[in-house]
C-alpha cells in the first residue's frame, strides 16, 4: 500500500524508488498519475474492490479514461446521445424477446424491473390508456437520458472487450455489461486483473490473488498472470503465504516476519539454502511425501502482536538459537554473497538446513516437556 501511496499509517523512515523516482515524498497528484497507470494492484478480495453499482465495462472504462488510454472518438455530443438513446430503447424489447424465446432459462435480476416498467409505459403510449400521464412521459425521458449517459461508445466498448478477452473471459461482450455480483469468484478476479492491466502497467502488485478460489481456478489465475507477465513485460510483486505459488511464479523472494524483511535472495537460494531460522522453519513445516512422523513439524509459538513487538530480534521467542544478544539487539542484515541477504545473529549456525530443522524439533520437544506454548 505504501508503494501506491495508500498507506494509512505514518512512515517514519525509508525510501521507495520506482524507475529512479522516490515515491514516499511524491505529491498526491503525482501518485494519482502513477496509480492504475504505471503501478497497479490486484487486491485480495475483488468483491470488496469492485464497485457493485457499476458494470464491468464502466469500471474498466473509468480507469482507462482517467489515464487517457482510450482511442479518440470523433463524434459530436448529439451523435453520442442518439446512439445511447437508440440502445436504451432497443434493449427492453431485446430483453423481452429473449425471455419469450427461452422462458425456462430466464433468471430475473434487478435490471429487469426497469425493463418491464419501460415496456408498460411504451404500451400505455401506444394504446392511449388512462394510465398515461405527463409524469410517466417525463420518467421515460429521464430513463432514456440516464441510460444514454451510461452507454459507452462502440469503439471504447470494443477496446474494453479486448481487455477482457486478454484475461480469457468467455463471452467478454456479455460479461462487460454485468455487475460484480453476477460473476463467480474466479470471473471477478479475472475482471480485477483486466482492470489493473488495462493501462499496461510496468509494475503489478498482486496481494494474495488466489485466496478463496478453488484449486482449479487458482491454477488458471496463476497461468494467466504468467502469460501477462511474459507478453506485456509487466513486473509482478507477489504477496502470498503460498510457498508453492512462490516457487512457480517468482525469480526473487523476500521473506517478511513481523513487518520486516528477514531474508531475501533468488528463488533457488531461499528454497534450497535459506539461512535465517524463520525461513528454515517455514521450509521445515512443509509436509513431505514419504516422511513418516507422529506430529507435523511446526514453528513453535505465535506471530507477535504488531502493537507489542518483542525487543531485539522479533523472532527470538520462537527461535531455537535465541540468547541474550537476540533479546536485546536487533540483528544486522548480512550480505551472504550474490545479493542473498539474511538478518540473524547466528548465521554461523544455520549453514546446514537439516541441522537447523533438527534444532527446531528439539526446541518443540523442550517446550512441550516444560508445558510451554507450542502452537504453530
Amino acid at each position: 500500500m505504501t508503494v501506491i501511496g495508500l498507506s494509512a499509517g505514518v512512515i517514519d523512515n525509508g525510501e521507495v524508488f520506482f524507475e529512479g523516482e522516490e515515491l514516499i515524498s511524491a505529491s498526491e497528484e503525482r501518485m494519482r498519475e502513477l496509480r492504475g497507470n504505471d503501478i497497479s494492484m490486484i487486491f485480495q478480495e475483488p468483491m470488496t474492490a469492485l464497485n457493485p453499482l457499476y458494470t464491468v465495462e464502466k469500471q474498466i472504462h473509468e480507469v482507462m479514461s482517467l489515464h487517457d488510454k482510450l482511442p479518440p472518438v470523433d463524434r459530436s455530443a448529439v451523435e453520442r446521445m442518439y446512439i445511447g438513446m437508440r440502445s436504451s430503447v432497443a434493449r427492453p424489447f431485446s430483453k423481452l424477446r429473449s425471455i419469450v424465446s427461452n422462458p425456462s432459462e430466464y433468471r430475473p435480476n434487478g435490471n429487469d424491473i426497469l425493463t418491464i416498467l419501460m415496456l408498460v409505459i411504451a404500451w400505455a403510449l401506444l394504446t392511449n390508456t388512462p394510465i398515461l400521464s405527463i409524469f410517466m412521459i417525463a420518467f421515460l425521458l429521464i430513463t432514456w437520458l440516464l441510460s444514454s449517459m451510461n452507454t459507452l461508445d462502440l469503439v471504447h466498448h470494443d477496446v474494453i472487450v479486448e481487455r477482457l478477452r486478454d484475461v480469457r473471459i468467455p463471452n467478454p461482450s456479455a460479461v462487460a455489461k454485468m455487475h460484480p455480483h453476477e460473476l463467480s469468484g474466479g470471473m471477478r478476479q479475472r475482471v480485477m486483473i483486466a482492470m489493473m492491466m488495462a493501462c499496461e502497467p510496468k509494475l503489478l502488485i498482486a496481494d494474495e490473488p488466489t485466496t478463496a478460489l478453488d484449486v482449479t481456478i487458482q491454477s488458471q489465475i496463476v497461468e494467466l498472470m504468467k502469460d501477462l507477465r511474459n507478453t506485456k513485460g509487466t513486473a509482478i510483486l507477489l504477496i502470498t503465504h503460498d510457498i508453492g505459488l512462490v516457487a512457480e511464479m517468482c525469480e526473487k523472494v523476500g521473506v517478511m516476519y513481523a513487518g520486516s524483511i528477514v531474508e531475501q535472495g533468488t528463488i533457488d537460494e531461499i528454497l534450497n539454502s535459506p539461512r535465517m531460522p524463520y525461513t528454515i522453519g517455514l521450509m521445515h513445516s512443509i509436509p513431505k511425501i514419504g516422511d513418516t512422523r507422529d506430529a507435523l513439524p511446526i514453528i513453535p509459538g505465535q506471530v507477535p502482536d504488531p502493537i507489542n513487538l518483542p525487543s531485539g530480534c522479533k523472532f527470538h521467542p520462537r527461535c531455537p538459537f535465541a540468547d541474550a544478544k537476540c533479546v536485546s539487539e536487533s540483528p544486522p542484515t548480512v550480505d551472504l554473497g550474490g545479493g542473498h541477504m539474511a538478518s540473524c545473529h547466528h548465521l554461523d549456525k544455520t549453514a546446514e538446513m537439516s541441522e537447523v530443522q533438527d534444532a527446531f524439533d528439539r526446541f518443540v520437544e523442550e517446550l512441550e516437556s516444560k508445558g510451554g506454548e507450542v502452537v504453530a
